[in-house]
């Protein structure tokens, strides 16, 4: 069995998949507020149903969290400029926003972008 090499595009929805996997994982501080107790409720108003029903996203499968761990080593192959870089991306901050935090125009920013996303992949595939 032949193992299909990494490309810049399929490192890019790697790290996209990473960002969407963290931010699925149930937060500490949610945690510790879980109690066996129902919540008192005070008045009428905040009584059930007279709220918008909140959800939160479905928690990430084991497998998520295992490549989610896998590709956030990858970020420790490229410099710290980089690795905010890439990282923003994949949270999904705009090319606008990043270019009034780093200085650079969008077309800098998305070259940059690009080869260190080539960096990764070259360096999966051994070369």
């Amino acid at each position: 069995m032949t193992e299909t090499p990494y490309t810049p595009e399929l490192v890019k929805a790697r790290l996209a998949e990473a960002a969407d996997t963290l931010r699925r994982l149930p937060s500490a501080r949610i945690r510790a507020r879980l109690t066996a107790w129902p919540d008192v409720v005070q008045s009428a108003s905040t009584a059930y149903g007279y709220e918008a029903a909140q959800t939160r996203p479905a928690a990430p499968t084991p497998e998520a969290i295992s490549r989610m761990d896998e590709t956030l080593a990858w970020l420790f192959w490229v410099e710290n400029e980089g690795r905010r870089l890439l990282w923003a991306r994949a949270m999904g901050v705009p090319w606008r926003r990043l270019e009034d935090l780093d200085g650079r125009s969008h077309v800098t920013l998305k070259r940059a972008h690009d080869r260190l996303l080539g960096e990764i992949a070259r360096r999966l595939n051994g070369k």
